[in-house]
Parts: structure tokens; sequence; C-alpha cells
């Protein structure tokens, strides 16, 4: 009976404190409406995935988040403090320093052509001023080796795969020490093996404590990893629950649907 009380307690525990929170976010383009009243609250530690069919504002809501792009209206507060409601606005300053503790890791990788993956690494912390030289080096080294890419280190940003490049793109946000990781579909534009590679390190930074946000189409992730499941269609949060509620026991008919067929093709 104990261990049952432990884990009942743990995601509770899990979400004491709120590192994300959106309330109402809402975005249009002219006449379509890409976001309607979407929020999301997602503690400490927690893996949160955002999944859905395509054209759902999945990406652009996660976007949002840290004003990567700006919505028409809603609340985002980051740790507590607010970042954007529909009266304030945040300088250049204030606007870096969110987008430091939220790092982020696209569909497409943008490492520096010129430079090798340790360099990619070394170079957000050099302009950002919190390390130096020889610091951003020996951290840069640790998260390589932490993303299996140690002996990878000095290799132009070229020559690497595209999972190779994608798991030194994660090393890269992870240097910034942000309080959380958003992912925009980071096996997107990957073969299967390279993405069985990304998702192997996004697990083990999942189990490492590391909080995250995650667009994805990948549903074995999304189920075994996640914490909690958004579902969004249309621009809509249509519901949200752990992942075995959501897989198992959706209660709207549109998220019976995807998670059925979901698990229908994991079967397969």
């Amino acid at each position: 009976m104990e261990n049952v009380a432990v884990e009942q307690l743990t995601p509770a525990v899990r979400q004491t404190e709120s590192i994300i929170k959106a309330d109402g976010v809402s975005l249009s383009f002219g006449d379509v409406k890409a976001l309607e009243d979407v929020s999301i609250n997602v503690g400490q530690s927690e893996v949160v995935t955002i999944v859905g069919p395509s054209g759902a504002g999945k990406s652009t809501f996660l976007r949002c988040l840290n004003l990567l792009t700006t919505p028409d209206r809603g609340h985002i507060a980051i740790e507590g403090k607010l970042i954007f409601n529909d009266a304030l606005m945040l300088n250049k300053r204030d606007l870096r320093d969110v987008r430091r503790k939220l790092g982020m890791v696209f569909q497409r990788f943008h490492l520096f052509p010129h430079l090798t993956a340790l360099e990619n690494v070394t170079l957000a912390m050099l302009d950002a001023g919190i390390a130096t030289r020889d610091e951003a080096v020996e951290t840069a080294t640790g998260l390589l080796e932490r993303v299996g890419l140690l002996k990878r280190a000095l290799a132009p940003a070229p020559r690497l795969s595209g999972g190779e490049q994608q798991r030194v793109a994660i090393a890269r946000a992870l240097a910034m020490r942000p309080r959380a990781l958003l992912f925009d579909e980071p096996t997107s534009a990957l073969d299967p093996e390279a993405s069985r590679e990304v998702l192997s390190v996004m697990k083990e930074l999942a189990q490492q404590g590391t909080t995250m946000v995650v667009v994805t189409h990948e549903m074995k992730f999304a189920l075994n990893v996640s914490d909690r499941i958004l579902f969004m269609e249309a621009g809509k949060a249509i519901e949200t629950g752990t992942s075995q509620d959501m897989f198992y026991r959706a209660k709207s008919p549109r998220a019976r649907a995807f998670f059925a067929q979901a698990l229908d093709h994991m079967d397969t």
C-alpha cells in the first residue's frame, strides 16, 4: 500500500512549481483563427506533449509560449512571471531572457554549417556571455557526451547525419541552462533510425527530470514518456489528460477517434 500511495502522489508533486502557464491564448491571421483560447500549465519536470491532426495549431501555440509568435490575446507566465498579456510589451532584453529560459529545438536543425558540432554548442553561451571560452568548451563537451556525440565534436556540421545534427541542436539548447525545453516536431525531418536516436535522447532527458513541451507525431513517445497530453484540433484545445487517459479513456469523440487510430498504427 505504501508504494501505491507514493505513485498516487507523484503527479501532484511534479506540478507544485509551475514553469509555463498559458491561459486563453488566441491568434488570428486575418479572418483565420489559428488559435482560440488555448491554455496549458506545465509543472517542473513534467513532459507535456501536444498532438493533433495537421493544421491544428500545435506548432503555432508552441511558438507563442516563448513569444517567437506573438498572440493577439491571453496570458503567458514563466515561473510565475507574466511575460505576455493584452497590454504587456516586452523590450528586446526581456524577450531575450525569456527565450533563454525556454530552449527551443526546431524541426530543422539550424546549425551553422561553417562550424563544428562543438563550436555550434559553445557559440550561444559565448554570445550570451554566460561562460568564458574555457567554460563553454567544457560545458559543450559534457553535453555532446550526454547526447552521444563526443566522438563527433570536431566534425563540421554538414558532415553530421540528420539525427546527429538534431542531437547537436538539443545540446545547444541545453547549453543555455533553460528551465524548460520546447520541441517542435523534432523528428519530422529524420529517417526512422535517426528518429529513434533523437527520441532516445529525449526520453533520457525526461527521465532526468527535464521539463519539456513536445509537439510531435510520435505516438509511442507520447504514450510512453508523456506525463500529460494536450490534444488540439482547428486551433482549439479539445482535451487534456494523462497519457493513459487520453489514449484509452478520452472523453471527446474526436480525441477518442484520433487516439484509437494511433493505437491501431502502433499495433501494425
